[in-house]
């Protein structure tokens, strides 16, 4: 598949920052009703980048038209998983995004909802290699970002102001201002950065899970029951490409980040990418032990 539609079909996982507020969650909106409403705006989504990768097709070929008698036929590709399941379809999910949200609140509300078989696709990273991205059908996507927000709404306050990453309080930006207000500020700093190697992959998940009942995270049985059923299929590792996986990915580094505080280190974290300074050696070397 060419570069140009997997641009426009395989996007990472970003924060929604004013996703599923106010309505979707009322307290008298019915499940199925905000499943409605988030399926809706995730094929929407879907189908506007669609339409603009196609105008972007007609506007190229228009132009081609103009500078040569005989331009090659303008070709309209889609991705080759809609030919494998029709839920990866958006044209096909809006039309039929009530019936869907009625059958998938009828198994989460019962206790049997599991996601659907993913897709996966390797993209290549800047630093060599690839990540293994999964696509998930978009009513199941839908789930998974409907259940991301309900948990960092209900959470957010409890992870450390330090952490930038998957918010719609923070972002990577936020993180830029205060590192370099905090570096202008002294003559002389110690700065060290950590990666953390296939994080998402190595997530266990008897410590994930074990989180979940501690450290004051709100999180009730139904969550714990969605979260779940995205990892049936894992027996370690978080999937990369579902919002719900975001939240997971804060959870797990909540007590490094106390930690840290602890220590009284200045630190910012975005997912597995930490900056660390301090004007004292020690304190580094000591952010390194809590690391380890």
């Amino acid at each position: 598949m060419p570069n140009v539609v997997t641009y426009f079909y395989v996007v990472a996982p970003v924060v929604a920052q004013h996703l599923l507020l106010g309505y979707f969650f009322g307290g008298d909106v019915s499940l199925e009703k905000r499943l409605v409403k988030i399926i809706e705006y995730e094929s929407k989504k879907l189908l506007q980048r669609y339409h603009a990768y196609h105008n972007a097709l007609e506007l190229e070929y228009s132009r081609k038209k103009k500078r040569i008698s005989n331009p090659a036929k303008k070709e309209i590709r889609t991705p080759d998983y809609w030919s494998i399941e029709k839920k990866f379809n958006p044209f096909y999910v809006y039309s039929k995004r009530r019936q869907i949200a009625h059958s998938i609140a009828n198994k989460i509300e019962n206790g049997t909802y599991a996601p659907n078989t993913p897709q996966t696709m390797e993209i290549p990273k800047i630093s060599g290699g690839s990540r293994t991205v999964t696509i998930y059908q978009i009513p199941d996507a839908a789930v998974s970002k409907l259940f991301y927000s309900q948990l960092l709404r209900k959470n957010r306050h409890r992870f450390s102001s330090f952490s930038y990453a998957y918010r719609n309080d923070r972002n990577v930006h936020f993180a830029i201002q205060d590192i370099a207000i905090e570096l202008s500020q002294v003559s002389r700093v110690f700065v060290a950065e950590f990666d953390f190697s296939k994080f998402f992959d190595s997530i266990d998940h008897n410590y994930l899970f074990e989180q979940f009942d501690q450290n004051g995270f709100l999180i009730n049985s139904r969550e714990k029951k969605v979260i779940q059923s995205f990892l049936h299929d894992r027996t370690v590792g978080i999937p990369q490409g579902t919002s719900i996986s975001l939240f997971l990915a804060n959870i797990v580094c909540w007590k490094l980040d106390k930690e840290f505080e602890r220590s009284g280190l200045k630190f910012a974290r975005y997912a597995d990418d930490t900056v660390i300074w301090s004007n004292n050696y020690q304190q580094i070397s000591l952010a390194y032990d809590i690391i380890t």
